[in-house]
């Protein structure tokens, strides 16, 4: 097996801790920005540099913003009556491109897997009640992947928020069981928006 030289190793091991990359994967990243100009790979860094920087979550939505709160949360047009509830920021972002949803969000910041750690503690559920608690929320969306722990997210959801009285949503089933909402096209996400039913 080949050894590289020590920086460009251990920039393949900082790719290796990325989702979903591998370590030739890793490897072609590498070479790829091994043949960039210097002003490619400065302007490179400097993104990277700017994400830590300048990027803040939204204290009311938890959604990722360059301030506080972001531009929906203290959007005076938006619904602030209806909250969608999100896993990740990704998911807001997959939504809010489908131009049809008006209200706010709220990003619980990942899914229910005990398996993985991921507990209701890990979660951002009391943020959730509290806001409930001081708002008049008249609806409540639950936009989750169709798999099994999107499901068991929203189930937790539904029986945490029965006490409430409010109406709870979820997207229509025009989504495959299985696929993610950051990958589903904006013609169907838009659909399963408008079809969406109540649990």
């Amino acid at each position: 097996m080949i050894k590289f030289p020590k920086p460009i190793q251990e920039l393949i091991d900082q790719f290796c801790k990325l989702p979903g990359i591998g370590p030739k994967t890793a490897e072609r990243l590498v070479f790829y920005l091994l043949k960039q100009s210097m002003e490619e790979l400065n302007d490179f860094a400097s993104a990277l540099t700017q994400i830590n920087n300048s990027v803040i979550k939204c204290s009311i939505c938890h959604n990722i913003s360059e301030k506080d709160p972001c531009s929906i949360c203290s959007d005076k047009n938006r619904d602030h009556h209806i909250i969608c509830i999100v896993a990740e920021p990704h998911d807001l972002a997959a939504i809010e491109n489908t131009g049809e949803y008006k209200g706010v969000y709220h990003v619980l910041g990942g899914v229910l897997d005990p398996l993985s750690g991921q507990t209701p503690d890990r979660l951002r559920f009391n943020d959730l009640l509290t806001k409930l608690q001081k708002n008049k929320i008249s609806e409540i969306m639950l936009a989750f992947n169709p798999d099994m722990e999107g499901e068991a997210t929203m189930m937790y959801l539904n029986n945490l928020l029965k006490p409430f009285k409010i109406k709870i949503t979820r997207l229509a089933r025009g989504m495959p069981v299985g696929a993610d909402l950051e990958y589903t096209d904006e013609i169907t996400l838009s659909s399963a928006i408008k079809n969406r039913k109540e649990m």
